[in-house]
């Protein structure tokens, strides 16, 4: 029987670790060891975790790397997956990350990065949205590092475009709605469910061999749709109105929250994500539309 290849997963107990995981465990059979990453190994989430096939759950903090890919006898894929609330931060942690991890000796890298305008941008434009621009270099050292590792470390970047998890039912979901609006009741967005990004993880995982994923960068979208679309379809969906706050709040919290928040969604307005939602939908049919994700994953999902 052909040993289980080893897969470190960060994020596991957050969305879109989690969603790699559970896709992953979904398949009739799979060729992976999960170790699951998580800052409290006692947390309630991570005890779930440990309770599945397959699964060992691992404490470490990005701070120190090594020490997280030292529990780990010869790991061959990690997911990587960075906090944007400090792009100077989550750059420095996330080439720290990859750097322990060829030095560990993994042979395949999925990173969750961001979409910046299509396929092409993507791949030469940083933008000026800071945790854009931490993202995009990320990308570039994970290209520089696995060119020059010893057992050639291949890699696959999704690039996704804003979460339809956003839509939360709190002040910061209603906020966000409020921001949207702000850019034009008929302006899209491209938007994703975090599920599905874990589902194509796994593939990128699963079929690293190939030509469509080896890497390759993917950008990743369900769906296309304006504010006005997206509350007429939460209205028929749930029969309420699309929870959303003033516009001043989100002038406000737009202006707060400038370097985090403002500044993104200037570039929403002023460029834009460039996904090809028609081909995605056709290459992966179990993309969410808005509509699936409000009635089905949403906090307002039918029971």
């Amino acid at each position: 029987m052909a040993t289980a290849q080893r897969l470190v997963v960060a994020g596991a107990t957050g969305k879109q670790g989690g969603a790699l995981i559970s896709a992953l465990l979904s398949k009739q059979s799979q060729p992976f060891e999960i170790y699951a990453l998580t800052r409290k190994k006692t947390s309630r989430a991570a005890q779930a975790l440990a309770g599945k096939p397959n699964v060992h759950v691992i404490e470490g903090d990005f701070k120190d790397p090594d020490a997280i890919f030292k529990q780990v006898d010869r790991p061959w894929g990690f997911f990587s997956v960075t906090m944007p609330i400090n792009a100077k931060k989550e750059e420095q942690e996330g080439k720290a990350m990859t750097k322990a991890a060829i030095q560990a000796g993994v042979k395949h890298i999925v990173f969750t990065a961001t979409e910046r305008g299509g396929p092409t941008k993507s791949d030469t434009e940083s933008t000026n949205v800071p945790h854009f621009i931490s993202k995009y270099n990320i990308e570039q050292d994970i290209i520089d590092k696995a060119a020059q590792s010893e057992q050639g470390t291949t890699w696959t970047f999704l690039r996704p475009v804003a979460f339809m998890e956003n839509l939360s039912n709190d002040f910061l979901g209603r906020g966000f709605v409020a921001m949207w609006r702000l850019n034009g009741s008929d302006r899209k967005l491209q938007l994703i469910g975090t599920k599905d990004i874990g589902k194509v993880a796994a593939e990128a995982f699963l079929n690293s061999e190939t030509e469509e994923y080896r890497n390759k960068a993917i950008s990743l979208a369900g769906d296309e749709i304006s504010p006005n679309e997206a509350a007429q379809i939460f209205k028929e969906v749930t029969g309420e109105d699309i929870p959303w706050t003033y516009g001043f709040v989100g002038s406000m919290l737009r202006f707060v929250l400038y370097q985090h928040l403002g500044i993104m969604f200037n570039w929403f307005a002023s460029h834009g994500f460039g996904a090809d939602v028609k081909a995605l939908r056709q290459r992966y049919p179990f993309l969410q539309d808005f509509r699936t994700w409000v009635a089905e994953e949403s906090a307002w999902k039918k029971a």
